[in-house]
């Protein structure tokens, strides 16, 4: 028993990979990225243009998510609380128009968003270039609607000049192995949701446990402990934590 939990705690601490995904210098990753400026306007209602910078309190972070088998590429503006997308009301009032923007083509450093006007009622269309270094994104862009039949409600939504920081991705390690299993020590930030996954082939993964990170002020904090009971039996197991975002 002692040489298999020693084979699986050294497995795990190799094969950790943070935040979706490996991170390349010059490429766009996956993961959540927070808004620190920029500019948002709505405009072509008769009431003119209606100009704010970014972030607020609606529009705080952008969740980046990569599919690499099709290399596309899907962008979500989220309020502040992480979870709520944002969005307009159409007019004639219907379903909100939720800026979730798929089909972004990945090009090395930059992916170009380019739809054309969809279906009614709305005929959503939107234009967006994202590009990258060191860990920040670069959003310049356009959505808008071709058929508003309302002559005081905006039509077009410009992104200008936003800026957008890699969230760091939570930290994973173990801290000892026992006859009781792995005992895992996650660092993350205070208020978010983390969630630790297991694998026997790096293939497969199980969400073993979620959670909060306590707002807590100690050097280390915030933090979580998990004992991982599961992995006593196992001859290897992998591990990975990666903060979780309400898909839109």
């Amino acid at each position: 028993m002692a040489k298999t939990g020693l084979i699986a705690f050294v497995i795990a601490l190799e094969c950790f990979a943070p935040n979706y995904g490996a991170a390349a210098q010059r490429q766009v990753v996956s993961g959540l990225y927070q808004i620190v400026s920029g500019t948002y306007s709505a405009c072509c209602g008769i009431g003119g243009d209606f100009p704010s910078t970014l972030p607020n309190e609606s529009q705080s972070f952008v969740n980046l998510m990569l599919n690499p088998q099709d290399s596309l590429a899907t962008m979500t503006f989220l309020a502040d609380d992480l979870q709520t997308v944002f969005s307009i009301v159409p007019c004639p009032a219907g379903d909100p128009i939720r800026f979730n923007f798929p089909y972004g083509f990945v090009r090395s450093n930059v992916i170009l968003f380019h739809v054309d006007p969809g279906p009614p009622p709305y005929s959503l269309s939107w234009s967006f270039a994202v590009t990258n270094a060191a860990n920040r994104l670069f959003i310049d862009g356009l959505a808008g609607v071709a058929r508003q039949p309302c002559v005081d409600v905006p039509t077009q939504f410009r992104y200008s000049n936003v800026v957008a920081v890699l969230v760091p991705a939570p930290k994973l390690r173990i801290t000892e192995f026992s006859k009781d299993g792995a005992l895992l020590f996650v660092q993350g930030e205070a208020g978010r949701t983390n969630v630790i996954q297991a694998s026997e082939d790096l293939v497969t993964w199980t969400s073993i446990t979620t959670n909060l990170m306590p707002a807590t002020v100690c050097p280390v904090c915030p933090y979580i402990v998990f004992q991982d009971t599961a992995s006593t039996n196992l001859a290897r197991r992998f591990y990975r934590c990666l903060e979780m975002v309400r898909p839109p």
